[in-house]
């Protein structure tokens, strides 16, 4: 046996490891969404949300307008200009 056929054989392996990790993983996947289905279908419980939390709303009860999390309209320099020029005229 050549030393392209051993490297060919360890390919295969490598191959055939990475495919069996894969399916391992497609079926854990797939057994955490049915456990989680079935705690959704729990009673007093909607699927899809935590208890004693509105859809919308934040810590705080403030509603979040979505993309404007934290954001200010940065103050205008001319502004304060105008307030020092109409305090120092009256």
């Amino acid at each position: 046996m050549g030393i392209k056929d051993q490297f060919q054989d360890k390919a295969n392996e490598l191959k055939d490891q990475a495919q069996h990790a894969a399916n391992r993983g497609r079926d854990e996947s797939r057994e955490r969404g049915q456990q989680g289905r079935e705690q959704g279908r729990e009673p007093g419980r909607e699927p899809g949300r935590e208890p004693g939390r509105e859809p919308g709303r934040e810590r705080g009860g403030q509603e979040r307008e979505r993309g404007q999390q934290g954001r200010r309209p940065a103050p205008d320099p001319m502004d304060e200009l105008r307030d020092e020029r109409d305090r120092f005229q009256s």
